[in-house]
C-alpha cells in the first residue's frame, strides 16, 4: 500500500463513526451496541446478520429464525 492509500484510510477512521450528536437536545449516543458480556463496542455484520464483539467472541444473531422440523 502507498502512502496516500494509508492516509486515506486513516481519514475514515475516527470517533464521528461510532457517536450520533443530536443538535436540538445537544446529546451523544452511541450507534453501535454495546457488548453484554465485556462492555465494549460490537460490530454489525450482514451476512448473516448479527452483532459480534471482537475481543471476547460473543455473537448475536438477527433476523429470521429457522424452524427445524
Amino acid at each position: 500500500m502507498s502512502e496516500e492509500e494509508v492516509k486515506k484510510k486513516k481519514k475514515k477512521e475516527g470517533a464521528w463513526r461510532l457517536y450520533e450528536y443530536d443538535y436540538k437536545t445537544g446529546k451523544i449516543t452511541l450507534k453501535n451496541k454495546k457488548c453484554p458480556r465485556c462492555g465494549k463496542i460490537t460490530a454489525h455484520h450482514h451476512n448473516p446478520e448479527r452483532w459480534a464483539c471482537g475481543a471476547c467472541g460473543y455473537t448475536e444473531y438477527i433476523g429470521k429464525e429457522t424452524k427445524k422440523s
